[in-house]
């Protein structure tokens, strides 16, 4: 079925719901959040504020062990968006372009299935891929398919960012960090929060789904200058490499060393903490907002990042690896009226997002949909061995249950025990008291991935 059908479907089908009957939706994207993002995760070597998403951990449910389903933003994305995973679509990469992908053309995407059943559906900010180098970075592979609106616009997903007029050079080229000495207003993700806030303020007719996307900490990490410079004085303590970490790793495993020569400098982890920070108080200002405004009793608040980030673990300073740094994002999820904290321990990927949110929506489930609603694991205990699939290419996945990573890379194998080995140095699939939990994790791996589909020009991001 191709786009004309679908939205022919949508016409003929909508049938306008109540707010009584249905909640609304604050759907959350914080781009390139790590696990330093919200206590109750793995930690960070230095005290990073984020109040707010403390709080959310405090309202409702923290998802310890979730991991994106594609490394990078575009494919991670993709697959939240659609719920299906990138080995289904050949979406693996930053420079695929999924809306030239047929795959797509008779799947409803997470809005239109919102819009579809009876929700004004608004979105702001990076929700699809997008960074901010140029205008038509800016624009990105954003779709008009499902929403009512968007800012800034169809045509472009990010506000002209706020950069100082003279680079610190800190870094090399985008990796930089440091304040704007701009006021705070001049941020994007400030523009992108302030369109929300009047959205919420707003009386609808119909259920709202409204979807936030936080640039913030994506790099260069520039933000004004209250927010770098609280990190000033602070003790910070990057993530050390031991001598010969990697003796024990296949080469295949550990090729990927984007800006290795910041390694063990504290500057890169001061900037990241900083945008954090500083997303953490865009992320307060939305949450204030909801509070205050008439749908603060009625609204399911769903935050969520597309991958995790290396900050120099393993001599790497970025994502695009299946290392647990990259793969393991922060996911919280807080119903209307739950009563958290709760945690859950059990490993899930964003490909399951899609289907939970639409079931606590009070929707029927997507035949499409290749998760499952995880909140069925709230108060259960931890089911170990549930394994997920990350996907950077066909020939190349990572698979994580409760205790193990398993690694795939063109065909060189390896096994992490992070009961034992929580920083993924040691290789044990050689080990024969591993036998069985290899062949077991291999079987996850996708049957029939599809091959990559065809790149445009852009660059990887």
């Amino acid at each position: 079925m191709n786009r004309v059908g679908i939205f022919l479907i949508l016409l003929s089908t909508a049938s306008f719901v109540s707010t009584a009957e249905h909640p609304n939706v604050l759907f959350i994207a914080i781009d390139d959040l790590n696990d330093w993002g919200a206590s109750g995760l793995r930690g960070e070597p230095f005290a990073v504020d984020t109040p707010n998403l403390d709080r959310l951990v405090a309202q409702g449910v923290l998802f310890t062990n979730a991991h994106c389903n594609a490394p990078s933003c575009n494919p991670s994305r993709t697959s939240i968006l659609s719920g299906l995973h990138p080995a289904t679509t050949g979406v693996y990469a930053n420079r695929n372009d999924w809306r030239t992908n047929a795959i797509f053309d008779d799947t409803l995407l997470l809005p239109e299935y919102f819009k579809q059943h009876g929700y004004a559906t608004f979105g702001c900010g990076k929700i699809y891929h997008a960074n901010e180098e140029g205008a038509q970075d800016c624009k990105g592979y954003i779709s008009p398919r499902g929403w009512d609106d968007f800012f800034p616009s169809f045509e472009r997903q990010l506000p002209e960012p706020s950069r100082p007029v003279q680079v610190p050079g800190r870094g090399i080229g985008k990796f930089d960090w440091g304040g704007t000495g701009k006021p705070l207003e001049d941020m994007g993700d400030h523009k992108v929060v302030d369109w929300a806030i009047q959205q919420l303020k707003k009386k609808h007719q119909q259920p709202l789904f409204l979807a936030v996307g936080i640039y913030r900490p994506h790099m260069p990490w520039f933000i004004p200058d209250a927010f770098y410079d609280r990190y000033e004085g602070v003790e910070i303590k990057p993530p050390q490499n031991a001598p010969g970490w990697d003796a024990d790793i296949p080469p295949q495993l550990t090729k990927t060393r984007r800006f290795k020569e910041f390694a063990g400098q504290p500057g890169p982890s001061r900037g990241y903490a900083a945008c954090i920070t500083y997303a953490d108080y865009e992320l307060g200002r939305l949450l204030d907002a909801l509070e205050a405004s008439p749908l603060s009793e009625n609204t399911l608040v769903v935050l969520w990042s597309d991958h995790g980030w290396h900050l120099g673990e393993k001599e790497h300073f970025s994502k695009f690896t299946l290392w647990e740094e990259s793969t393991r994002v922060p996911l919280i999820i807080v119903p209307p009226g739950f009563r958290g904290p709760r945690v859950v321990d059990t490993a899930v990927s964003l490909l399951d997002v899609y289907p939970t949110v639409i079931q606590l929506a009070g929707l029927v489930a997507y035949e499409k949909n290749q998760g499952e609603n995880i909140m069925s694991f709230v108060d259960v205990p931890k089911d170990a061995r549930r394994a997920v699939v990350t996907s950077a290419r066909e020939d190349a996945h990572a698979v994580r249950d409760g205790r193990y990573r398993y690694i795939r890379i063109r065909g060189v194998e390896a096994l992490f025990d992070h009961e034992t080995d929580p920083d993924e140095l040691h290789n044990v699939a050689d080990d024969p008291a591993y036998a069985d939990v290899v062949e077991r994790l291999a079987k996850a791996l996708p049957a029939n991935p599809l091959p990559q589909m065809p790149k445009t020009p852009e660059k990887e991001q």
